[in-house]
């Protein structure tokens, strides 16, 4: 889970000092006040990450269930490629 994760995070933590995003770009040019940009563009990225961590938790169940058994062994028949 944590190399799913670095992207984004790395990404994050940019934000604002490397880049600036386009959206809140946008906004400060449209005439907006910076801090609502710039609350905005927070929302927008909890929002990513919060989706990022569901899809990473959902399909790693997902795969644990089809996968292993009861008892934690690898079904074989699941990983056969015929």
């Amino acid at each position: 889970m944590q190399k799913s994760f670095a992207p984004i995070l790395a990404s994050m933590a940019a934000t604002g000092l490397v880049t600036l995003p386009g959206m809140m770009t946008g906004q400060i040019l449209g005439g907006a006040s910076p801090m609502v940009a710039i609350k905005y563009q927070l929302i927008i990225m909890i929002a990513i990450f919060v989706t990022l961590t569901l899809s990473v938790v959902i399909t790693l169940e997902l795969a644990l269930h089809r996968c292993l058994g009861r008892n934690g062994q690898v079904k074989i028949n699941t990983l056969d490629t015929k």
